[in-house]
């Protein structure tokens, strides 16, 4: 009984979830997977971090005592703090703002990986759906086939060598049913950690089913461009920084000189300072006399590269875009034949072979090969269709579109 509730509980477990689109799928990672949330989280990250735009070094406060002196001026009470040149917070919010922009791309990107990884497992898994579909019909007619060739065996109509290849195409079409049914699993699995849910996804797009090819393309809108852009920008802001950090900072300080009774090691006769105590103040500026000028012409560099960098990009995507292309017209070709030509060959022939079977003039062993070869087009234009949708996929990939 324990061992019953067991199996019955796996069963459950395992049992599809309600029929979901591709759209569908595509929506609950986006809001599920893990890689999005790291990626909001940066975006938050930075955006928080804008506000820091105006951080300033530590306020100074220190008390002085010249035990030599007693009850000197010397002795104060001082409250200090350094300011940055005024243009140059200017320059850190830009940079600070430049950074989340760049974040935000970078999720652009993430968000288009994604839904391109989530098409891809979708359509496999279609086409493992109905290549598992095909092999078990297949089963059924060559289980028939092993039962026929056994009897005609015990009849003496036939010999022993039919029967080794009923049973052989039998087993090699098992074969290829339990490696359909391993693809099938593992796309499963692939598309359930892309959507990060625990419960199995159940496509209701039918197999023959087209991705839609994206319009027209610019490599400024696409996720890729638009991240070389923003690096572009952030490291002109950053060498922005570098120049105002050149400029000198400003130095304010308020002092005020008492007298400090508990302090007095020397005993000095301090009668002369009950007059009162004296308020001053000191306003200075710092100079970066020794500053390194290396920062500056290394943010320089980082100019070159960003933009050499997004040249590199943009032809990179160009030549992939014209391969992408060529692969789509190379697939779409493929999948015309067999969508005018190759399945209805398919289909005619298990036509004729069951015609001809059913009227004698062929026989067992040549109906059920006739059935093979119309299997192995089906197959072939199931591949065909999957072949195209993946083309699709990446093509719109590389144009940035937005969903699929």
């Amino acid at each position: 009984m324990k061992k019953t509730t067991i199996v019955l509980l796996l069963v459950c477990s395992l049992s599809p979830v309600a029929a979901q689109s591709l759209a569908e799928c595509i929506r609950v990672a986006r809001e599920n997977n893990l890689d999005m949330r790291v990626a909001d989280l940066q975006v938050q990250r930075a955006s928080r971090m804008e506000d820091s735009w105006f951080a300033m070094e530590k306020t100074v406060l220190s008390l002085s005592q010249d035990p030599t002196s007693g009850g000197s001026p010397d002795n104060a009470l001082t409250l200090s703090q350094r300011f940055d040149f005024p243009t140059l917070y200017g320059a850190r919010r830009r940079q600070l703002k430049a950074e989340t922009q760049m974040e935000a791309s970078r999720r652009g990107l993430v968000e288009s990986e994604l839904a391109r990884d989530v098409a891809t497992a979708y359509c496999t898994l279609l086409l493992w759906q109905h290549v598992e579909t095909l092999l078990a019909a297949n089963d059924t007619v060559l289980e028939a086939f092993v039962s026929t060739a056994d009897i005609r065996l015990h009849n003496g109509e036939t010999n022993q060598l039919e029967l080794m290849d009923a049973r052989r195409m039998l087993e090699e079409n098992r074969m290829r049913l339990r490696e359909a049914r391993d693809a099938k699993t593992a796309s499963t699995l692939l598309l359930q950690q892309l959507m990060n849910t625990p419960d199995p996804v159940a496509p209701d797009d039918d197999y023959q089913c087209i991705q839609p090819d994206s319009g027209e393309w610019s490599f400024s809108s696409t996720p890729q461009g638009q991240l070389a852009e923003s690096e572009q920008l952030l490291s002109r802001h950053n060498l922005g920084v570098a120049r105002q950090e050149m400029l000198p900072s400003l130095d304010v300080g308020l002092r005020y000189q008492c007298v400090i009774p508990g302090i007095n090691p020397y005993d000095v006769d301090r009668s002369r300072f009950d007059g009162g105590n004296w308020m001053g103040f000191e306003v200075g500026l710092s100079f970066p006399l020794f500053y390194q000028r290396a920062r500056r012409d290394a943010a320089k560099m980082d100019v070159d590269i960003a933009q050499s960098r997004r040249r590199q990009a943009e032809r990179q995507a160009d030549a992939e875009l014209l391969i992408a292309r060529g692969a789509v017209a190379t697939a779409r070709r493929t999948y015309e034949y067999y969508r005018n030509e190759g399945l209805a060959t398919a289909r005619e022939m298990r036509r004729l072979s069951r015609l001809e079977y059913e009227a004698g003039e062929i026989g067992y062993v040549e109906h059920v090969q006739h059935l093979a070869s119309a299997l192995d087009i089906e197959l072939a234009g199931a591949k065909a269709i999957d072949t195209l949708n993946q083309a699709i996929i990446q093509l719109n990939f590389i144009k940035g579109a937005a969903g699929f």
